[in-house]
């Protein structure tokens, strides 16, 4: 934001590629990914206190900023940097709890606020033209309340508004020379002209430039918000559900265990819950490791920052809607329990971890700083279809299987099927029960998909809907 460098990690790193294998079509397996991204995806954004006007302005003159674009993140965040430069007015005495890695922390509210994306990859002409940026509802924002500290530098994030009911492309941009070296003083890259970056976008539905993908997995959505929670203070700042990858299997010395992992492309690492830790006889139940442990790392985010244990799996295997798996081999996760208060049920639930960025952007080894280069060429993340596609680069091939079962083109889901099982069954009615009477938007992806006729509301059409399919 305004001129200052955001980053996660200064480091001075050699860059090596990683050979990936693939198998044939039972499997498409991807081998030597690390445990830590090397960046997370950006957008240029802008922000206005009224649609029609000018955007807000740094020192009576507009400058190009850029956030991390973050499905793992439910609302819009502005760090405490950015909120004083920009002189954003916050709500009086508002104040808003959200949970992350670290635990609760504790928000201010900024005034309505118009925020507009475009594409991180668009030249300098087109960010400083304003027409060019697509300008969304007005919403109001979670403000930091702490300055950052070094190392670390001011972070703004856009998480699922953003991107509700809009197709996000992501692109891991990677260009790996050998003998480069990241110069502390400078900011930049030194000795080359490689570079790795992750680019993102958020286009319509119906964009015509949306990259073809060579396979898909299926993606539900849930909500990992508390409104109701006991701390926060209205007004509060606009929320939306999140993605989940179901079905994941992890796999270690014999032992498995089946998952459903949030997808979370502002998280650099990937985490499963001390239960599946447990499950693999990674960890006992209070998390801490029973096994050598491969590595460790500090991890920051919402809540504050914690060191973590990582193990190395034999597998993690994501089912496609293509008939084979996405198999990454000796795949490296951190072990660590993420909770939020559940405002339904009222009691505090453990997630089942995060499949993070270090799975589809390059990754590096923390130790040894060797890096791996990933296969995909672009992630597009179809929020109103709930798809997850991969572009894969041309010089690795994609296995190519005749699958007509439940998920694929000729036989799709039941509309009834809320949680993705190809069932409709108590499992979903219960989605439909914990909606009932809500209000229903793209924030919420329609109640989960609850909202089957679509017209805003749960209620006994959507059950009525529901009994016909059922059994399916």
């Amino acid at each position: 934001m305004t001129g200052a460098v955001k980053y996660i990690l200064l480091f001075s790193i050699l860059f090596t590629a990683a050979g990936n294998a693939f198998a044939e079509c039972n499997d498409f397996e991807i081998d030597g990914t690390w445990e830590a991204s090397l960046d997370l995806p950006r957008i240029n954004f802008l922000l206005k206190t009224s649609a029609s006007g000018p955007p807000i302005e740094v020192e009576g003159a507009f400058e190009l900023n850029w956030a991390f674009l973050d499905t793992g993140a439910s609302g819009i965040l502005l760090s405490r940097e950015t909120t004083e430069i920009m002189g954003i007015n916050k709500e009086t005495n508002a104040q808003f709890v959200d949970t992350g890695i670290g635990g609760d922390e504790f928000f201010d509210v900024s005034a309505p606020l118009y925020v507009g994306t475009l594409d991180f990859d668009s030249d300098e002409i087109q960010a400083y033209n304003l027409d060019e940026y697509h300008l969304y509802p007005q919403w109001r924002f979670q403000v930091s309340r702490e300055y950052a500290e070094w190392p670390s530098e001011p972070l703004d994030v856009l998480g699922m508004p953003v991107m509700a009911g809009r197709v996000a492309v992501l692109r891991p941009i990677q260009d790996l020379d050998i003998g480069w070296e990241w110069d502390i003083d400078s900011e930049q890259t030194m000795d080359g002209e490689g570079q790795i970056y992750f680019s993102a976008d958020i286009k319509d539905a119906n964009d015509p430039n949306i990259p073809a993908t060579d396979f898909q997995v299926a993606l539900r959505f849930d909500k990992f918000i508390n409104k109701t929670n006991p701390g926060n203070i209205p007004p509060l700042p606009v929320l939306g559900y999140n993605p989940v990858i179901d079905n994941i299997t992890i796999e270690k010395d014999g032992l498995s265990s089946t998952c459903n992992l949030l997808l979370d492309t502002g998280g650099t690492i990937s985490i499963i819950s001390v239960e599946h830790g447990m499950a693999l006889g990674l960890v006992d139940e209070n998390g801490e490791p029973i096994v050598p442990y491969d590595f460790s790392i500090p991890i920051g985010g919402i809540g504050g920052e914690v060191e973590l244990p990582g193990f190395t799996l034999d597998k993690l295997s994501v089912p496609t809607m293509n008939g084979f798996n996405l198999v990454y081999l000796n795949a490296r996760v951190c072990v660590h329990d993420i909770g939020i208060l559940d405002e339904d049920s009222g009691e505090f639930e453990i997630i089942d971890g995060i499949f993070g960025d270090n799975f589809i952007c390059a990754s590096m080894n923390i130790d040894t700083w060797d890096i791996s280069s990933t296969p995909f060429d672009n992630i597009v993340v179809d929020m109103r279809r709930g798809i997850l596609g991969f572009d894969v680069n041309p010089i690795y091939p994609v296995p190519s299987c005749n699958f007509t079962g439940c998920g694929s083109a000729s036989m799709p889901r039941p509309a009834g099927d809320f949680t993705g099982d190809c069932a409709v069954d108590i499992a979903d009615l219960q989605i439909v029960a914990e909606e009932w009477l809500k209000d229903c938007d793209w924030l919420n992806f329609n109640c989960r998909g609850a909202d089957m006729v679509r017209d805003g509301v749960i209620d006994y059409r959507d059950f009525n809907e529901l009994a016909n399919q059922w059994r399916l």
